[in-house]
């Protein structure tokens, strides 16, 4: 009786110990399981904004592309209304040129006929005298006919011209700038439109497109850079930009400008309030906007930030 007691103690303390061992685990593989939900659920979300950010990616490089197909198109439109303009006074020129030699040549010529017509008159009076048989007769017409005026055969007085069309003065120069982050602006209706903001171009850059939003006072035109997308990828991101404005009037630099800004809350611009002085545009048409980008970079704001280097550019702690 001593001895089955002892076993069954022995059997209840084995058994109490693997309860003990088994809840242990269990706790331990309860605890393991939600650490790896809990990273599970992290990584989805981060996931899910690297998701977010490729779709703003695909949106703004097929606006960006379908942007480039339109100004192509456009601008190869223009060249060939220029060139159809230059060609039709071109062929204008030619035939103002035609027209004053052939006139030319049309009045010499009736020139040449007249004094023609005189000769040929006098000769045939002359030969028709030389067969006169009637002295007095002949003696009449031949005192007249040698009262005639001598005839001259006048020297050629022709003024041609050689005005023919230059193609060298062809000038498609307006029509020749980059695509890629160029932005040209019609500085004139810029500064004459009642609108507060001009937001322009297509700046196509390591996936995003950016813009240039101008605003102008009564003394000097305001530049910022702005993210297309911005609004849309805000909540989840931080993009850090470094970049040069430069504006030009043809080749000549009017004003260069950079900053470094990093993208975040509310605000998808950052640039200059007083980025050049109206008074350097009075005689500025069109002019030219340089964006020079030397650093581009994005940060995912989360729990576990990472960063996102594009193309070997150095990132920027969030």
């Amino acid at each position: 009786m001593d001895d089955y007691s002892e076993q069954t103690m022995m059997a209840h303390s084995l058994y109490g110990e693997l309860l003990k061992g088994q809840s242990a685990t269990i706790t331990d593989t309860r605890e393991h399981i939600q650490r790896v939900i809990t990273d599970l659920q992290a990584k989805r979300k981060a996931t899910g904004y690297k998701r977010l950010l490729l779709n703003a990616y695909k949106k703004d490089t097929v606006d960006s592309f379908a942007d480039c197909r339109n100004t192509i198109k456009k601008n190869y439109a223009a060249i060939h209304n220029y060139l159809k303009q230059q060609e039709e006074e071109d062929l204008q020129e030619l035939n103002h040129t035609l027209t004053h030699n052939l006139s030319e040549m049309e009045r010499e010529s009736n020139c040449v006929d007249r004094v023609l017509d005189r000769i040929n008159q006098q000769l045939e009076e002359g030969q028709s005298l030389l067969q006169e048989r009637d002295a007095f007769a002949f003696f009449a017409k031949g005192t007249l006919y040698r009262q005639l005026p001598p005839v001259n055969v006048p020297d050629m007085q022709l003024s041609f011209r050689d005005d023919f069309p230059d193609f060298n003065r062809l000038d498609i120069a307006p029509f020749q700038f980059p695509l890629h982050h160029v932005v040209q602006v019609d500085i004139q209706e810029l500064l004459s439109s009642d609108r507060p903001c001009h937001v322009l171009g297509n700046i196509y850059h390591k996936g995003f497109r950016f813009q240039i939003q101008l605003k102008h006072d009564d003394r000097y035109l305001s530049a910022y850079l702005c993210l297309k997308a911005w609004h849309t990828i805000s909540s989840f991101i931080r993009v850090y930009v470094d970049f040069t404005f430069t504006l030009q009037d043809g080749p000549q630099v009017l004003h260069s400008g950079s900053a470094k800004n990093t993208f975040e809350g509310a605000h998808d611009g950052w640039g200059w309030n007083k980025f050049i002085p109206l008074s350097k545009l009075v005689d500025c048409q069109v002019a030219t906007f340089l964006v020079s980008f030397n650093d581009v970079c994005v940060n995912f704001v989360e729990e576990h930030t990472t960063t996102h280097e594009l193309d070997g550019d150095t990132a920027m702690e969030a």
